[in-house]
């Protein structure tokens, strides 16, 4: 397969990959053999070295089996960035168990409705939000059998009862020997669970051979800053329960060998705290943790050289804000798209070759994408012509679980259907112009939420922006944009609508601007325009 992006790789990086085929399980004792005594996780002052955190996972899997496990049963995990989250995944994958990343902010309905879909059968929760599982497993409206807390600094104590068990004691209990069990790469590893953003979330199938594609694509495009992939030293501030986190830091060294320093709570004092007591060379990160260090008053007495490269995805990093970090860091950021449905990532910046700013780069090796007309999704669009992205690759899911109508929905003729419009030009660069259902219908006119949030980003004023639209009795549909302005900032209402003039059409221009402190975000930093929705709906009901 020849494609126009493969002219813009960076030199080293190759157009296809030559995958073993082997279980995720097999990819973490290479390493456990090879090198037993590097340290593979770091929080705060303690660490594990590969031998270590092997011997604590064998043991955990070993008492897992004692309490009735058998293979192909779904584990919750459902915790914050801890330790213990990435013992539990080594642990789960020696058993050919599939994983259900759980975020532990959810709501008692939204547990019920994940842990209810996939059939979970065990739940490991952090002790702080250990209750909410109580409660589902009480309300018997799943099929939860047992409970697993994990206890942290702050102990918080549990009526005792048959089902709930102490994560320690579990460990103690259990033999430090690898399980007698057959795992093969077609089976499933991880049933990751999609935002819900346009209904009920929908689990991703992920096999083992999705997530070891997923992750020797990682560590070849990282290949020009990482000629020795064993020396990544990554830190692990995105929430690993989210399939970004999870696959820039945990899955990735699953092939690439390095250390993970687990970093609980993404804050810029936290993250400036471990650069400078672990000084990581690379990090995953979203656009706010970018612009936090940035404007940090320490960053300029900080180790923060000793980050040579980053990827940065979940919405647009503004160039003011790209430009600052690599200047005061000397890191090179790649900037990346990518969904649930693909293990994660399909589209990159090369680092080194080209960039275009707005883009999100070219296809991963082995990833193949068109761009389709919105209505039947049939016909190739001319370049630089808007249509829905579509994708092809070893990373993406097999379908939805216990899902066959969306599944069939998104998955055709071996292409997955992403929801997203974007353009690609002749170079193969591909930018992200809006998802489907945040087009704006006006007087006919397709509008683009984000060509607008894209004007306000390059007003010196402006922080961040995020447009909608709401109902209007004439034109259907009208757009309005709300704005956090940076501090000391002001700006009118009016200002707003001259500036978009300049470089939107007429019918593009907000007809209402509102000025927030704070924008509805999801757990990896997207802003949430469905909760904007939401929230103009309710203002109309009053």
């Amino acid at each position: 397969m020849e494609r126009s992006w493969y002219a813009f790789y960076d030199e080293g990086v190759g157009h296809s990959i030559d995958y073993p085929g082997l279980p995720m399980k097999a990819h973490f004792s290479k390493w456990v053999d090879k090198n037993p005594d590097k340290p593979y996780l770091i929080w705060g002052d303690k660490q594990l070295t590969y031998k270590e955190a092997n011997s604590i996972a064998c043991k955990l899997s070993s008492s897992i089996i004692s309490l009735g496990y058998v293979k192909g049963d779904r584990i919750a995990l459902m915790t914050t960035n801890l330790p213990e989250y990435v013992i539990c995944l080594q642990a789960c994958w020696k058993l050919g168990a599939a994983i259900v990343p759980t975020n532990p902010m959810y709501t008692v309905p939204e547990l019920t409705h994940q842990f209810g879909d996939s059939g979970t059968k065990i739940v490991f929760a952090e002790a702080q939000f250990a209750n909410k599982v109580v409660e589902i497993i009480k309300n018997g409206k799943t099929s939860i059998e047992k409970l697993v807390v994990i206890q942290t600094a702050n102990k918080v104590e549990f009526k005792a009862a048959d089902y709930i068990f102490d994560y320690n004691d579990l460990v103690a209990e259990g033999e430090d020997k690898e399980p007698d069990i057959e795992v093969t790469s077609a089976d499933l590893s991880m049933l990751q669970y999609t935002g819900g953003t346009t209904g009920l979330s929908k689990g991703c199938l992920l096999s083992n051979s999705n997530l070891e594609a997923m992750a020797y694509q990682d560590v070849e495009w990282f290949k020009p800053p990482f000629a020795i992939s064993e020396e990544i030293v990554a830190m692990a501030a995105m929430p690993l329960y989210h399939i970004y986190g999870f696959n820039t830091s945990v899955n990735m060294m699953m092939v690439a060998g390095g250390t993970i320093i687990v970093v609980n709570g993404p804050s810029p004092d936290n993250l400036l705290k471990n650069i400078n007591e672990h000084e990581p060379n690379y990090f995953a990160a979203v656009p706010a943790m970018i612009y936090g260090l940035n404007n940090h008053p320490d960053i300029g007495k900080s180790k923060i050289k000793s980050i040579k490269a980053m990827i940065c995805g979940s919405s647009p990093l503004a160039v003011e804000g790209l430009n600052t970090f690599e200047k005061l860091s000397g890191a090179v950021i790649t900037e990346g798209y990518g969904l649930s449905e693909t293990s994660n990532v399909l589209t990159c910046t090369p680092f080194y070759t080209k960039r275009k700013i707005g883009s999100v780069g070219l296809p991963w090796p082995d990833v193949d994408i068109k761009i389709v007309d919105l209505e039947e999704g049939t016909k190739e669009m001319p370049n630089g012509e808007p249509g829905e992205l579509i994708a092809k690759g070893p990373q993406i899911m097999s379908g939805y679980w216990n899902n066959p109508e969306e599944t069939a929905n998104v998955l055709r003729d071996g292409w997955l259907y992403t929801g997203d419009i974007a353009t690609i030009d002749d170079d193969g660069f591909i930018t992200i112009v809006d998802r489907k259902k945040d087009m704006i219908l006006c007087s006919g006119f397709n509008v683009f939420c984000r060509e607008i949030d894209e004007v306000m980003y390059k007003n010196p004023k402006v922080l961040d922006a995020c447009a909608i639209g709401i109902p209007d009795p004439k034109r259907g549909e009208t757009p309005k944009i709300f704005i956090i302005l940076k501090p000391g900032q002001t700006m009118t209402e009016d200002e707003v609508k001259d500036y978009c003039r300049q470089y939107l059409a007429p019918y593009k221009v907000p007809t209402h601007v509102e000025f927030i402190n704070e924008l509805p975000r999801t757990s990896v930093g997207k802003p949430m325009r469905n909760a904007l929705r939401q929230q103009e709906k309710a203002k109309n009901n009053q």
